[in-house]
């Protein structure tokens, strides 16, 4: 059976490597002209703990793997039994809803080259009812699956063999095909009654993690407002006491926690929906804290510099990924308050391009000389090295972390812990 991966991005690329490990014929698909570039080359196109070695042995034939489309593909590879996998992104439009069409346009595609005993599984996170919809719109359409990606970042190719899978499908046979396909992969296969049943799965388990980090948001702010340090109590709340595990507080972003919430809540019309969405907001509202705190210790000369530790949404497990990372609106938030670009220098260890005219750095090394102000936004095991310490004592006079640590006693400055980032 051969495996054809419509959309190589991070969920796409690590289930065509997952699949590729134990012996599937594996293609892929993507409009991005990079993407096709490096993927023939066999270099990952981000940073995946195992992915690169993983392109290394498994893809080691010189024929071309990636294809800008699916026609160019064909051409070089003559039909046989498939999977298709689209695994696009589902970007939010201007009203907070997921965008249908690049996924039905693409939809729309893989039909033409389906075979009778093909299947089409959706992988990219949709509103509940997107998959009946593509079956009931799409002529020709018969087996699609809907199976919910559910790996963390940075663990994916580990998660993929590990975590129990969950399929769906518009017939038995699209369910049982699957099934087959993913047993392969993992050895839990979960068969879902309905197509909705599985499109919930993802948003409900991202939206209760996010609902878990607002509450652990809103308990910041009520302990400050009386003194009490709150990872003392989280921790003291949690300890041997199973029946509830509070999250810490902090800044709750990435790919899918960002907009699963919004996804969800667009799948129920009801006033209650509210609760999912004031949480959302709650956790976007962090950011300005750590503006605020800047701006009460800034002076108004418009060389002050700052030091933004962690570029990618999370430091742990690592990866190079930034899309729903607050370093963007924490940068944004600076140069409205009189930073100038080339005064804000960013330290991630794996990110290399961010946004035109602000300096990434990957090693401590590399950092230049006193910082006014020092921003951590992950927990990367760099910032919390002895060396890193030890500069941050020396060469910076204001601390601002959203990460426990030891603050407070660099040796002109002032500190400001936000809590916990998630």
């Amino acid at each position: 059976m051969r495996v054809v991966i419509v959309g190589a991005g991070y969920v796409g690329l690590t289930l065509g490597v997952a699949a590729a490990k134990v012996g599937y014929e594996v293609l892929f698909v993507d409009i991005n002209p990079e993407i096709v570039t490096s993927l023939n080359k066999r270099q990952a196109t981000f940073y995946e703990k195992g992915l690169q070695e993983a392109l290394d042995s498994l893809f080691t034939s010189g024929k071309d793997i990636a294809f800008s489309n699916l026609k160019d593909l064909f051409i070089c590879h003559q039909p046989k039994q498939s999977v298709f996998v689209v695994s696009l992104g589902t970007p939010l439009g201007p009203d907070s809803k997921a965008l249908l069409t690049p996924i039905l346009k693409v939809t729309e595609e893989v039909v033409q080259w389906m075979q009778s005993n093909d299947l089409l599984i959706l992988r990219s996170t949709v509103a509940v009812g997107t998959t009946r919809h593509l079956l009931n719109t799409v002529k020709g359409l018969q087996n699609i699956s809907f199976c919910p990606e559910r790996t963390i970042e940075g663990k994916a190719l580990e998660e993929l063999h590990t975590l129990p899978q969950v399929v769906s499908g518009s017939s038995p046979l699209a369910r049982d095909l699957a099934s087959d396909f993913f047993r392969k992969i993992t050895p839990d296969v979960l068969q879902a009654e309905s197509l909705e049943t599985a499109e919930l799965i993802k948003l409900a388990s991202n939206t209760f993690r996010d609902l878990n980090f607002a509450y652990a948001n809103l308990l910041a702010l009520i302990a400050n407002e009386h003194g009490v340090n709150v990872n003392e109590l989280i921790n003291l709340s949690n300890f041997r006491y199973e029946r509830n595990i509070i999250a810490l507080p902090g800044l709750v972003g990435g790919p899918c926690l960002e907009k699963d919430a919004y996804i969800l809540a667009q799948s129920y019309p009801g006033s209650e929906s509210r609760l999912i969405l004031e949480a959302r907001k709650l956790n976007e509202n962090m950011v300005p804290r750590a503006i605020k705190f800047i701006e009460t210790h800034s002076t108004k000369d418009s060389n002050l510099t700052v030091l933004v530790c962690g570029a990618a949404f999370k430091g742990r497990p690592v990866t190079s990924d930034t899309r729903g990372s607050f370093v963007f609106l924490i940068i944004d938030g600076l140069c409205a308050s009189g930073f100038k670009k080339e005064n804000i220098h960013v330290l991630d260890p794996v990110v290399n391009n961010l946004v035109p005219g602000i300096t990434v750095l990957n090693h401590l090394d590399q950092l230049q000389g006193q910082y006014d102000f020092m921003i951590q936004l992950t927990n990367h095991e760099l910032f919390e090295s002895p060396p890193f310490n030890s500069f941050i004592d020396e060469c910076v006079s204001h601390v601002v972390s959203f990460w426990p640590r030891k603050i407070g006693n660099n040796k002109s400055g002032k500190s400001l812990y936000l809590g916990g980032v998630n």
